[in-house]
């Protein structure tokens, strides 16, 4: 699919490509395997766990306004080819 250059299509894609990556990323991580020595405190875990529990509502948010607007912009298109 053809990503485009600009509007809230191509700010969804950019959405959908940071969440991408950031799944890459938790799939790698809980893919390697962990020494006892190498383990982050419980305390290094919650505040990274907590870093990407708001990254993560924030792209959910933008990912539902792009969703919105995509949805808007679709029924705009139907009604002129239709009418």
């Amino acid at each position: 699919m053809t990503i485009p250059e600009e509007g809230p299509s191509k700010r969804y894609w950019e959405v959908r490509e940071q969440l991408d990556r950031a799944v890459e990323r938790l799939d790698a991580a809980s893919a390697r395997p962990e020494r006892v020595g190498d383990r982050p405190s419980d305390e290094t875990h919650g505040k990274e766990v907590a870093v990407l529990r708001v990254e993560n509502e924030r792209l959910r948010k933008t990912n539902g306004a792009v969703s919105g607007r995509l949805d808007s912009a679709i029924d705009r298109l139907k009604s002129l080819l239709e009418g």
